[in-house]
């Protein structure tokens, strides 16, 4: 079955902050890509949602962000993906840094699958949903930055072996201590 892909605008504010606001995941509210600084670790675990205003702001100021994901009626998750120039700390950002900062190359920043549509094969839907967006956008190329080994904190980026299995090739990789951020890419272009 199809994925849907929802732009996140201030009237799904309320659905986004119920789904990344849940126990499912961790308070980041996809604002690591938009308004990373040394203060990173403690937003995420204040209550009062600092990362979910700072996306709230964005939002609201008509800024690009990411997707709701249904299936059907069902919300199954979110991602944070979109044109590489909406989410500045990709040009900086381990593996992501190695190629153009362009409008026209996308990037999957994260996946967040609600805990009931696990394992149900849904990364791989949600990475097509992505891919064909893009190209419906005019891009030119799809980027990803799985780790590896493989790194549960780093899991909402997806896995090497995801993007492998979905035709991307790795681009290139940037050392982070004992792993490998790569970058892994999927031309649009034929």
């Amino acid at each position: 079955m199809n994925l849907r892909l929802e732009n996140l605008i201030p009237e799904k504010l309320d659905t986004f902050r119920e789904l990344l606001g849940s126990c499912d995941f961790g308070g980041c509210f996809c604002a690591v890509w938009t308004s990373y600084s040394d203060d990173w670790v403690t937003r995420c675990h204040d209550k009062s949602q600092p990362n979910f205003q700072i996306t709230k702001k964005n939002i609201e100021q008509g800024l690009h962000i990411g997707y709701l994901i249904y299936q059907g009626d069902n919300l199954i998750g979110w991602t944070g993906s979109g044109p590489k120039t909406v989410f500045p700390l990709l040009k900086t950002k381990l593996g992501s840094r190695l190629s153009e900062f362009s409008s026209n190359v996308w990037s999957i920043g994260c996946l967040a699958v609600r805990e009931v549509f696990r394992g149900k094969g849904m990364a791989d839907l949600i990475v097509r949903a992505v891919i064909d967006e893009a190209r419906m956008n005019g891009a030119v190329a799809v980027e990803a930055y799985p780790t590896r080994p493989f790194h549960e904190p780093r899991i909402f980026r997806g896995t090497f072996q995801l993007y492998k299995r979905l035709g991307f090739i790795e681009a290139g990789v940037d050392k982070d201590e004992d792993y490998e951020i790569l970058l892994m890419r999927f031309s649009l272009e034929t």
